[in-house]
């Protein structure tokens, strides 16, 4: 079982911070409905910001036509320091203050691969 670190946007594996090989995370976001429109203005305003970002591969965020008001998010990152600055970044600390208003309780836990 990989060591665990807190940073101040959550617990992350060891092993993804000190990666130097490309990693990607895999989550779903279920937006409380009433706060949909701005949660969705929300990463619409940010994700500009983290493509421009210097490591990132793939950064997306699809909206689900079988779940209502439920996200698909999806990234990729050119290895675990890219990944930590990106974390860091002023405008990831305003959505992680933001985001928990507006999602609910029991949200999904992302999930950190490495490729073959």
């Amino acid at each position: 079982m990989s060591q665990v670190n807190e940073i101040d946007e959550g617990p992350l594996p060891q092993i993804i911070m000190t990666s130097t090989e490309p990693i990607a995370m895999l989550a779903e976001a279920r937006v409380l409905p009433e706060r949909e429109e701005e949660f969705t203005e929300l990463v619409r305003e940010i994700l500009p910001k983290i493509r421009a970002e210097e490591g990132n591969i793939h950064y997306t965020v699809n909206r689900s036509h079988g779940a209502e008001a439920t996200y698909t998010l999806y990234e990729e990152w050119a290895d675990g320091a890219a990944l930590l600055a990106h974390l860091q970044q002023p405008f990831m600390a305003d959505y992680f203050s933001r985001v928990p208003a507006l999602t609910a309780p029991g949200a999904d836990t992302p999930r950190w691969s490495s490729p073959l």
